[in-house]
């Protein structure tokens, strides 16, 4: 009977909703409306029959313990993968290896990972569930060594009810910005695929382009929205479109930002999480809050999504398996260094995931003889690497503890100088010389680096605080030293290297090391020698004065935090050298005419490593 008008509903048999037990049995008695598809007109007890007999006669071939749990394989990690479909039921014109992944939010309901706390118990009633409607009447027992840390899925429902879903108004927002690209847009993109997802593989191209060209219609608004928008930072870089003006790029971004919140809001999948990275990962930076909640968000739905596991041993594909370690591993890429940018906590803990480093080895195919390829899979392994190093650091930076450091804290001192040793070839090369900075790539990886250095020197310089004269200089200029890295690093970057690939959040790097330098002047230098023996006051100069140069002659927009938020007090602070000179047996003192430039020096916003002193 339907409850809005009052009749009797009927159903056809061939028009039957693809349910899963594995949704019916849901946790509080969840149901969620699943896509109906014309394509399936079997029951989900039949196709689950067959599917499990279909999995049997493959076991062989398969290794039991490779499963991600005991449960019934339809109901394991199978099904997790957003873009994973039937392939025992629907034929593909693509092989396991070939088909294209998809990143169309056409169906109304979603996967979404089972508390492994009952994984088990609803593992046991699918295998008993599945044996009474093949006949068997028996209970299979679980492999042994399959029940630890099973993973399992469910399908919920991601669309709010009540709503009009007739019309998408991501849609529109991306039209708009198509038509304000026209005829540029196949530029833009290509723009993007060369210089941004070459080095911060976020989607897979070949999929993409192929789904792009076959069916458009399916890819997400706000995915497309977000891409030309974080591509048109390159703009000055194309040959092509550099003779041309550039487009507004912050009207863009307004209306990639509306297309990204509407589908968060109406349809939330894995689409919204690549969106999502295209967006926080756009330069220039404008808005840590709003970062930091999309940020959030994504990284909540990702654990929803069960992105967080290793999907290795599951039974999807290998472009799907890649696809999923790529995007988790950006996601973390991007939350260590906004945690170390912002002065907030990461969200991501390290013993909440399992999903193995992106290597080289799967981020290139292994028939691709492209050394410019190799080179940018190998950095961007070493980037990752890097930040799960940098995500150790922060967990006892913002640890809120009242007990001394254990002996595991303390080791995880000298991980740095570990990962340093484990880097070979080219990226070695990179990180400790600075040399072959014109891969792709590689000149962001030198920062953070450097950023990641600083870092720990840092630390370590809030530890010796009280510990003596001596041992308190010596680690100031320890840190200083890293910091003088930073700005011949700087002075030394060309044209070419400003128009690649870089990290927004290395922006705050540059900001961290001009706040550092500016307060050991002020507080040790200045008063003892004046500021023309100020080294550190003529290393911040010279910093300011790069950022300036390479802002005004290239468009470098990544120092324009640091330039407005000390430009002014270091030209201050270097006028008084000319005034010291007429101010003969007056004590040397540091004037500044703003009180407030003062107080921004000792508490910087923007500096996540003067927290402690606060």
């Amino acid at each position: 009977m339907c409850r809005a008008h009052g009749t009797e509903c009927s159903l056809q048999e061939s028009r039957q909703p693809r349910t899963s037990i594995a949704a019916q049995l849901s946790p509080g008695g969840l149901t969620p409306r699943l896509r109906r598809d014309t394509r399936d007109s079997e029951s989900s007890a039949e196709r689950l029959s067959r599917l499990t007999v279909d999995r049997s006669t493959t076991a062989g071939s398969v290794d039991p313990r490779s499963m991600p749990s005991g449960l019934a394989p339809v109901f394991s990690a199978s099904p997790a993968s957003p873009y994973h479909r039937d392939r025992a039921s629907v034929p593909e014109p693509f092989s396991n290896h070939q088909r294209p992944l998809e990143l169309d939010e056409a169906e109304d309901d979603s996967p979404h990972i089972i508390c492994p706390a009952i994984a088990s118990d609803k593992g046991f009633l699918d295998n008993y569930l599945a044996s009474v409607q093949t006949g068997n009447g028996v209970i299979k027992s679980p492999l042994p060594g399959t029940t630890t840390n099973p993973v399992v899925f469910t399908r919920v429902q991601k669309r709010p009810i009540g709503l009009d879903l007739t019309s998408n108004p991501a849609c529109s927002k991306l039209y708009t910005i198509e038509k304000f690209l026209e005829p540029w847009g196949p530029q833009v993109m290509d723009m993007y695929f060369n210089k941004a997802n070459s080095c911060f593989p976020i989607l897979n191209e070949a999929s993409f382009r192929d789904r792009y060209a076959n069916t458009r219609s399916r890819i997400s608004p706000a995915v497309l929205a977000c891409l030309y928008a974080h591509s048109l930072i390159y703009w000055p870089q194309d040959l092509e479109l550099s003779r041309h003006c550039s487009p507004d790029g912050r009207f863009v971004w307004n209306l990639a930002l509306e297309a990204l919140y509407s589908e968060l809001h109406l349809s939330p999948g894995i689409s919204s999480i690549i969106a999502t990275l295209l967006n926080i990962g756009g330069r220039p930076t404008t808005t840590m809050i709003g970062n930091g909640m999309l940020l959030g968000c994504a990284i909540s739905l990702a654990h929803c999504l069960g992105l967080n596991r290793n999907p290795m041993p599951w039974d999807i594909s290998e472009p799907e398996k890649q696809l999923r370690i790529q995007i988790w591993w950006c996601l973390l890429i991007h939350d260590c260094w906004s945690s170390f940018a912002y002065g907030t906590p990461p969200h991501i803990q390290r013993t909440h995931h399992d999903v193995p480093l992106p290597t080289r080895h799967y981020l290139v195919d292994g028939q691709v003889n492209d050394m410019t390829q190799k080179g940018q899979a190998c950095i961007f392994e070493a980037l990752a690497s890097l930040s799960d190093v940098l995500a150790s650091y922060l967990e006892n930076l913002y640890s809120i503890r009242t007990q001394p450091l254990n002996r595991q804290d303390r080791a995880s001192k000298y991980k740095l100088d570990a990962w340093i040793d484990s880097q070979t070839g080219d990226v070695r090369q990179i990180i400790i010389r600075g040399t072959n900075l014109d891969l792709p790539g590689a000149a962001n990886l030198r920062l953070c680096f450097l950023g990641a250095k600083f870092f720990c020197r840092r630390a370590e310089m809030n530890e010796e605080a009280g510990s003596g004269a001596s041992s308190e200089l010596e680690a100031h200029v320890q840190v200083r030293r890293t910091v003088e890295e930073i700005v011949l690093f700087i002075q030394e970057l060309s044209s070419r290297h400003l128009g690649d690939f870089w990290l927004p959040q290395a922006a705050f790097i540059l900001s961290s090391a001009a706040t550092f330098l500016i307060r050991f002047a002020v507080q040790s230098e200045i008063p003892s020698s004046g500021p023309s023996q100020s080294l550190s006051l003529r290393l911040a100069k010279d910093l300011v004065q790069s950022l300036r140069s390479h802002s005004e002659c290239h468009g470098w927009e990544l120092g324009d935090i640091c330039l407005g938020q000390y430009a002014e007090i270091v030209q201050s602070l270097v006028d008084q050298e000319t005034s010291e000179g007429t101010r003969s047996g007056q004590e040397l003192t540091p004037y500044i005419a703003d009180s407030s430039l003062f107080d921004s020096i000792m508490v910087d916003q923007w500096d996540p490593f003067l927290w402690a002193d606060m």
